[in-house]
């Protein structure tokens, strides 16, 4: 079956044919992923190294990060190159080099995209062909006018302009389209509001109010639960489109997204309305990033996030970067597993393996942190 699978993709190479996401075969166990970050690798030999690194613990999927911010670690049509690689080609396709040596190492990879991140640092973009200079009008605004847009913090894109739901729902259909993965793994689709007292003026802009007076006559103050309704609608209007975008382009591809640790919390104050999109079908998986030292909380959030967007469906996310030993990573999969949750995943890469990015912490006292987790990963995955 491998050989015969492994034929099938050498001819699709060969022949410029764009094959299934299942020519690489499901895992026939739990789902044990984990995420890789885009600061993780600089090089092709870096993403052979992580890919090898990944199965050698145990693991079968692997979230590959390739949109940060508003910009691609891929050769993209839409966007720039990152700044992280140089802003500019750097002689090597990321995501093609994850593709193959995922496929090599019987791994699912995920092509992980920041949804609605429009730029973070105190410093623009230096290409001038990136969102922050071409469409300014997209980004979130307050009443005040004020958009974040250079800061410490995400400055997010707006989900209730058309304009924006059409540009990231093309930029997954466009990675769907072009590369052999096994899913579109979709983070940051939510409202992030640096200043919470300012959360009810968000987006404030001509555009939006206009369509909301549309619906109500009014203003948002005048009608706040509307307001965070007609705000909740947006988010999952741009994950429907994208659903719908993906998996037309390569049927069979995994669409999940990773979520707010508590469900209800992510709605409310987020309106990101996890369970609706599960309901709907327009995501196969949720993974709430449910990042957690004290294991009491970790299996009740786990519990009741399950009961809300079903067992089957959701992937307890685990914060491996917080533990200082392979116990703490032990005792919340032996959790997952009493659940009878699908899989587990674990952010992230770093935790386990020292890489380039700004995470990776030095010296000896890390190591063997590391070396712990790897070993109690490995021990927990013989089964």
């Amino acid at each position: 079956i491998m050989r015969d699978s492994f034929l099938y993709l050498f001819a699709g190479v060969l022949l410029g044919i764009s094959l299934p996401s299942n020519a690489c075969a499901a895992p026939d166990r739990e789902i044990r992923a984990i995420w890789v970050t885009r600061w993780d690798y600089k090089t092709a030999s870096d993403i052979r190294v992580i890919l090898a690194n990944c199965r050698s613990i145990g693991l079968n999927r692997v979230y590959f990060q390739v949109r940060g911010r508003s910009d691609a670690f891929y050769k993209s049509r839409l966007e720039p190159w990152a700044q992280e690689l140089g802003g500019k080609d750097p002689g090597f396709d990321p995501l093609q080099v994850a593709v193959v040596e995922a496929r090599k190492n019987s791994l699912q990879l995920h092509a992980w995209i920041n949804v609605l991140a429009g730029w973070k640092g105190r410093e623009p973009p230096a290409n001038k062909t990136h969102l922050f200079h071409t469409h300014p009008d997209w980004f979130l605004k307050d009443r005040s006018g004020k958009t974040w847009k250079l800061s410490d913090h995400y400055t997010m894109l707006n989900p209730c302009n058309a304009q924006v739901r059409e540009h990231v729902s093309a930029v997954a259909e466009d990675i769907a389209a072009r590369y052999l993965v096994d899913g579109v793994h979709l983070d940051y689709i939510r409202f992030v509001f640096p200043l919470e007292d300012r959360r009810d003026q968000v987006p404030y802009d001509n555009v939006t109010l206009s369509l909301f007076r549309k619906e109500t006559t009014g203003f948002p103050s005048r009608y706040p639960v509307r307001w965070n309704e007609f705000r909740r609608r947006a988010i999952s209007s741009v994950v429907s489109r994208i659903s719908s975008r993906v998996r037309k382009a390569r049927p069979g591809c995994i669409v999940s997204a990773a979520v707010i640790r508590d469900l209800q919390r992510g709605r409310e104050v987020f309106f990101q309305d996890s369970p609706v999109w599960v309901a709907n079908g327009w995501i196969d998986e949720v993974v709430p990033m449910n990042y957690e030292l004290d294991h009491g909380r970790f299996e009740r959030l786990a519990k009741q996030d399950s009961k809300l967007a079903g067992a089957r469906k959701t992937i307890p996310g685990l914060g491996a970067h917080l533990y200082k030993n392979g116990a703490g990573l032990r005792r919340q999969i032996e959790i997952a597993r009493s659940l009878k949750a699908p899989g587990y995943a674990l952010f992230a890469y770093t935790s386990f393996f020292p890489t380039p990015s700004h995470a990776s912490h030095p010296g000896e006292k890390a190591s063997r942190v590391r070396a712990s987790l790897r070993k109690e990963l490995v021990r927990l995955n013989q089964r």
